[in-house]
């Protein structure tokens, strides 16, 4: 295996990057460049091999949004790449493109208990099915399941299915929400601009007109301080939805392996997760609700979960000859 491949982990907000040796899959160090100062992910690319002196002979980008083949699109972002922009950009010889949720399911075998921070239930069931739900700048969900050999991801775009209310007051919060998006989806709520929206929302049933736009870390700030009601009401709802989308993973899944909650946003908020509220909407599923009971939720607290995915896809797709 060789020992320099370049790993990326790109969201909506920020790009990751890492040189890896494949035989032990760990990052030593990582580069964050915003995406806002780039172009196009090419650029990003070729700036972090020019300033940091890599020559990467292999290189794998998971991103956040659909891959097809060889060509990607980050739905929160103007860009699309394809894997001969991103050979030539770096200097690799061979390049993979993945889902981000792709590479953050295949993470999980690798994560220790110092990566991880238990939400209720109990014991994983060995080698059953896992899910990932995972909110920042967008919603991404994925899983996991054992074929006869290795673990296999599931990538998708389930943050992107329809947000369902849950009762009449929930319809007439969201319904000041969802009029102003042609899809109402469940990230339009659990993400970090989903947290805005939230917050905006609850102002004006306060009847609170905001001077200026908040932040979603300024809004998870203030609501840990406990100095702005209106920031502890949006993020008590944010976290009653990411619940109620676990749960729903979970069902869809069967993940008796448990979910995992990746992305930027969970590991700054464990004080709202350890609330009773989070396991209730996981658990609340009607006649299913002991199915779900037993099922143990993670908080991903490793912040390299990514790069050291996209370093599994990576040296299985170099192993069966796909790259």
């Amino acid at each position: 295996m060789s020992a320099t491949a370049l790993v990326a982990d790109i969201g909506g907000t920020n790009a990751r990057f890492a040189m890896i040796d494949l035989d032990d899959l760990v990052v030593p160090k990582f580069e964050t460049y915003p995406c806002a100062k780039f172009r196009s992910l090419a650029e990003a690319a070729a700036t972090f091999v020019k300033a940091t002196g890599a020559k990467p002979n292999v290189a794998a980008f998971d991103i956040a949004g659909p891959v097809s083949g060889n060509h990607g699109l980050i739905t929160n972002l103007s860009w699309s790449m394809t894997t001969e922009e991103l050979a030539a950009a770096t200097g690799a010889t061979s390049v993979l493109l993945l889902n981000d949720f792709e590479a953050l399911a295949l993470s999980v075998q690798l994560m220790t208990a110092a990566d991880l921070h238990q939400l209720g239930g109990g014991e994983a069931v060995e080698r059953a099915t896992k899910g990932v739900v995972g909110p920042g700048t967008g919603l991404g969900i994925g899983g996991l399941v054992w074929s006869a050999s290795r673990w296999m991801p599931i990538p998708g775009e389930g943050g992107h299915t329809t947000f369902a209310a849950a009762n009449v007051e929930e319809m007439d919060i969201l319904s000041t929400v969802a009029k102003n998006f042609e899809h109402f989806s469940n990230e339009r709520v659990v993400s970090g601009p989903g947290l805005v929206n939230l917050y905006v929302c609850f102002a004006a049933r306060r009847g609170i007109t905001l001077k200026e736009r908040v932040g979603a870390n300024e809004i998870t700030r203030r609501a840990l301080a406990n100095e702005d009601p209106v920031a502890n009401e949006a993020l008590d709802f944010f976290v009653t939805a990411l619940g109620r989308v676990a749960g729903d993973t979970a069902l869809m899944m069967g993940a008796r392996g448990g979910v995992y909650l990746g992305g930027g946003i969970p590991p700054k908020i464990l004080d709202f997760l350890t609330k009773p509220e989070f396991r209730q909407a996981f658990e609340s599923k009607g006649r299913l609700t002991p199915f779900l009971q037993p099922i143990p939720v993670y908080v991903m607290l490793a912040r390299d979960a990514g790069l050291r995915g996209s370093g599994v896809a990576l040296k299985t797709a170099l192993a069966e000859g796909r790259v």
